[in-house]
């Protein structure tokens, strides 16, 4: 016995739009059987994960002492680990104690995916430090690894939307990886199914 296609949605819904992870859109629309011409098209999308390290250097903020290490506040990096560096104390306010976000490379976070983030917060201090100059030790560091963190090969278009079947799909990777993507994927897609 063969199911029958739906063409639409379930009784009761207009559409269906999912604003998830491109991994996720992949997976949830491959389960369907009529819903798989919308999985490839989201098949090329490559997002790369990001291990995050958060440091706190307490003992830095004295009256005497501005900054600890160098004068720059934000800075991208070419070091092989890192792709990002940001003095989260140097922002409108903050208190003053000297804190610092470090933001791995995609090829680093990629290749150290499964590690464990204690060796990762050992590896990315080190760089820190070769980066800032800054060699003392953190009172507080703790990595986290963020696995939907930064499109490397974005959709292409602001949404996946098909009006026959009701199912529509946005976020952030269909046009590039910053909060204000995922805000236009979202609208352009609903601006679209109230105009169908």
């Amino acid at each position: 016995m063969t199911r029958p296609t739906r063409t639409a949605p379930p009784d009761g819904f207009d559409a269906v739009l999912l604003a998830v992870p491109a991994s996720g859109a992949r997976e949830l629309l491959s389960k369907v059987e009529h819903l798989a011409p919308l999985a490839q098209r989201v098949e090329g999308v490559d997002v790369a994960p990001c291990w995050t390290l958060i440091t706190a250097f307490p003992h830095a903020a004295q009256p005497t002492l501005n900054t600890l290490g160098p004068q720059w506040n934000a800075a991208r990096s070419t070091h092989h680990r890192v792709a990002w560096l940001a003095r989260e104390s140097s922002k409108p306010g903050r208190t003053l104690i000297e804190r610092w976000t470090v933001q791995a490379s995609p090829g680093w976070s990629r290749e150290h995916e499964g590690d464990d983030p204690a060796r990762v917060s050992a590896k990315l201090l080190k760089a820190f430090g070769e980066i800032t100059g800054i060699r003392a030790t953190p009172t507080f560091a703790e990595a986290r690894l963020w696995r939907q963190a930064q499109t490397l090969v974005p959709l292409g278009e602001s949404f996946v939307w098909d009006a026959a079947l009701g199912v529509g799909v946005c976020g952030d990777w269909c046009i590039g990886h910053r909060v204000e993507d995922a805000f236009v994927s979202g609208l352009e897609l609903a601006l679209r199914v109230i105009g169908d």
